[in-house]
């Protein structure tokens, strides 16, 4: 199975975040939480900012921050903001 746009788009975006750390290919393989794959905290932040400039939304990370741990469970989340 094929991974969606978003997806690979949102891994192309973790490859960026990682400066390279990540490889797409691995983030969209990866069922893994990116943490574990080596995204560290500043690029978890490039990441947040990437996503809310990219896609126009504002994730709230005050609560349950689970939809960050891999690149499937961020997408389900921004469909979930009709992205």
């Amino acid at each position: 199975m094929t991974a969606s746009t978003l997806e690979a788009d949102l891994a192309a975006l973790v490859a960026q975040a990682s400066e390279g750390g990540i490889t797409t290919a691995d983030a969209l393989a990866e069922q893994e939480s990116l943490g574990l794959l080596g995204l560290t905290s500043l690029g978890f932040l490039r990441l947040i900012h990437a996503v809310e400039r990219g896609y126009g939304v504002v994730l709230d990370l005050d609560d349950d921050v689970s939809f960050m741990d891999t690149v499937a469970s961020l997408a389900a989340h921004l469909r979930a903001q009709g992205v």
